[in-house]
């Protein structure tokens, strides 16, 4: 049932990083033509355009994915506990609750990803790609407004280090707090 259990939790981080991805760069960008964005819209089309259909978009929030994510977080949480040791959770208000908490941690890692991908990519000197572009505008949205009140010493921007730390210390807190399945989620 390890095996299961590792198939299927990669199998939904995957999806849900790739809605969330979409989810965040359709809200936060207007580019169709960087190679970038039409590779995730691509990839999360198959899932998402059966629903697009039947519920637009409002402004610059695209609902279908929203409601696709919120199915997945809530079947996430009780498939991997029956890989993992064969029984559902009761109450429907755990399923919610749990998808709550697999929603945010998701968010805390995709955000720690691209801010580490970030910081690595600036060390090296290379030619400015649709990637590059990307990664900068969503992470410009988090950094920029902690560069106000944390300037960089000797031009070294330690805010992407601050935001890490932060994180770090948010991902245990939830250990902490909810031991029984943030593992899991």
């Amino acid at each position: 049932m390890l095996t299961l259990t590792f198939l299927f939790k990669n199998i939904f981080d995957i999806t849900v990083t790739i809605l969330l991805l979409r989810i965040w760069i359709i809200w936060s960008m207007n580019n169709t033509y960087n190679s970038f964005i039409q590779f995730i819209t691509v990839i999360s089309q198959p899932i998402v355009k059966p629903i697009q259909s039947l519920i637009p978009n409002i402004k610059n929030i695209e609902i279908a994915s929203l409601i696709i994510l919120a199915v997945v977080l809530l079947i996430r949480y009780p498939l991997l506990m029956s890989f993992q040791i064969g029984i559902f959770p009761k109450y429907l208000i755990w399923y919610v609750l749990i998808a709550l908490l697999s929603g945010i941690k998701s968010i805390g890692y995709l955000i720690f990803w691209l801010i580490t991908i970030r910081s690595i990519f600036s060390w090296f000197n290379r030619d400015y790609n649709d990637f590059d572009h990307v990664l900068n505008k969503l992470t410009d949205q988090i950094l920029e407004p902690l560069k106000v009140y944390i300037p960089p010493i000797y031009n070294i921007d330690i805010t992407p280090f601050i935001i890490s730390i932060v994180l770090y210390l948010l991902n245990f807190l939830g250990t902490d707090c909810f031991p029984l399945f943030w593992s899991i989620i």
